[in-house]
């Protein structure tokens, strides 16, 4: 009997979410789907195209190069957003004045409006007043004069410094798992002569993989809606050089409004998506230890 009370607290709870999910998220996601196989044009009938807009899609170069520099910023947002993330948390372990500055030093950017990080890159990086070529110049190179997000050889990496460096939440997250570790683990660890190193690698490290899991899969979240700060900085440009799936999605229906083909990209982005949480889910074995 209280068994079943409880399954109808429970769903008492989850109603309200479930029923805003299916309202707003579920009914978006498949309209998406559907209308991804549609030729939907501004001021034109709305028509079934097939397989049209996929087969236009991966013969698209635009499409290529999104694609491309997508994966490559989710790679890079693994490796450096939650690897920085994870240094930083095992670095501030001793709770001491220096290890508080450092953790709200490196939640301060994550406080920031994603416009105002671009704005403040865009000014920081330009070519005649910006601080970065203000100071090349200043240490020896005289002439330097690099418009570092219209250039095709520094565009990728200024966008990519940009757009990487914002992993307070995810620091916090794992300082948390770490905290919540008995003290009687490190306690058993050091009497059997175990180094700090060893300690984070053989014992902290196996004990938090959950909640690195977890951080992985919200910079995979974070790295699939990433569009402010590239249409603030390059709108794509030079060319289609910075471009990625959800600048390309914008483009092509507001600017060309194909909303069909924009529609098709986006079902494909959270393809992307759900492929790379099922691998991370799969690979660090969230929820199953």
């Amino acid at each position: 009997m209280k068994s079943k009370k409880t399954k109808i607290w429970l769903a008492a709870f989850l109603a309200p979410t479930l029923i805003l999910f299916l309202g707003f998220y579920a009914y978006s996601i498949l309209t998406v789907g559907i209308t991804g196989f549609t030729d939907w044009k501004l001021g034109e009938p709305i028509r079934f195209a097939g397989v049209d807009n996929f087969i236009k899609m991966f013969q698209d170069s635009t499409f290529h190069i999104s694609f491309k520099n997508t994966i490559i910023w989710m790679a890079l947002h693994w490796v450096i957003l939650v690897g920085t993330s994870l240094l930083v948390a095992l670095a501030t372990l001793k709770k001491s004045r220096l290890s508080k500055a450092v953790r709200v030093i490196y939640l301060i950017p994550k406080m920031m409006p994603l416009a105002v990080i671009g704005f403040l890159f865009y000014f920081m990086f330009n070519p005649s007043i910006g601080l970065v070529n203000d100071f090349i110049r200043k240490i020896g190179f005289e002439n330097f004069n690099v418009n570092w997000f219209q250039d095709a050889r520094t565009a990728f990496v200024a966008v990519t410094v940009t757009t990487i460096f914002y992993g307070g939440v995810f620091m916090l997250l794992i300082s948390s798992e770490i905290a919540a570790i008995p003290t009687e683990v490190y306690e058993s660890a050091k009497v059997d002569g175990a180094t700090e190193s060893q300690i984070n690698r053989l014992i902290v490290m196996p004990l938090i993989k959950n909640i690195v899991g977890t951080c992985l899969i919200l910079a995979t979240v974070d790295c699939l809606k990433t569009f402010e700060v590239i249409y603030l900085t390059t709108s794509g440009g030079p060319g289609d050089l910075t471009m990625n799936l959800p600048v390309m999605i914008f483009r092509t229906a507001m600017n060309n409004s194909n909303y069909g083909y924009a529609n098709a990209i986006a079902f494909v982005t959270i393809l992307i998506g759900a492929a790379a949480m099922l691998l991370i889910t799969k690979v660090f074995r969230i929820g199953k230890d």
